[in-house]
């Protein structure tokens, strides 16, 4: 599935997980050769138990590629986690994207709807749209698109989370994520609402929602 070929697109997903977004990719773009990174030797096993071969051990501070290697890189949810240098992660995805080449990055938005789940998941900050905007131009790209998404989940989400913070304390090794599995019609049904959402927000600019999502382009920023 991930085997090389000549003139075909190389995208890396910084902070793979399991697959997910991997097979995902695949089933839409099999034209694509797709690559991964992450920490968890684990995640690392199970992504390449789904038949992608092209997926290594490592930080996302230190990519084990040469220079403007990648015609794209994804990275979701990943710059925000607690031990990991954010300035140095994005120098190294601008290393190692060729010119004019595409980062895609999805972040939590915003310091208010820090929660328990944060705490359990070792999430060390939140971000604005300026922020990323800030964070991205200065390690040379420039903004293709930015927007927040998941409005419609604001603010149950802003009112649970500023509960469960006030019963957890920072550092709490027992505090639980606020993520379940759920039954698979619940879960068809949700995702059509956030695509949706997703589709309206970036169309009317809404201000606000549970992540910040981005587009940007390898190049000086304008």
């Amino acid at each position: 599935m991930c085997s090389g070929g000549r003139g075909r697109l190389k995208l890396l997903d910084a902070g793979c997980g399991t697959g997910g977004t991997l097979d995902w990719i695949a089933k839409r773009h099999g034209d694509f050769e797709l690559h991964g990174v992450d920490l968890s030797t684990l995640a690392v096993e199970h992504t390449k138990k789904r038949g992608f071969t092209n997926v290594k051990v490592s930080t996302v501070e230190t990519l084990p590629y040469p220079d403007d290697f990648f015609d794209g890189l994804v990275s979701l949810d990943v710059l925000y986690h607690e031990g990991l240098d954010e300035e140095k992660a994005l120098a190294e995805f601008h290393r190692v994207l060729k010119p004019g080449g595409f980062l895609i990055l999805n972040l939590p938005a915003f310091d208010a709807l820090r929660g328990r789940h944060d705490i359990a998941v070792g999430g060390a900050r939140r971000y604005t749209a300026n922020q990323v905007r800030v964070l991205t131009h200065r390690q040379g790209f420039r903004t293709a698109k930015i927007h927040y998404w998941n409005a419609w989940l604001f603010f149950p989400i802003l009112l649970w989370r500023r509960f469960t913070l006030s019963i957890t304390r920072e550092g709490d090794p027992d505090a639980k994520s606020d993520l379940k599995p759920l039954p698979l019609s619940l879960s068809r049904v949700l995702r059509r609402i956030g695509l949706v959402d997703a589709k309206m927000s970036a169309t009317l600019g809404i201000p606000f929602g549970t992540s910040v999502f981005s587009v940007a382009l390898k190049g000086s920023p304008r």
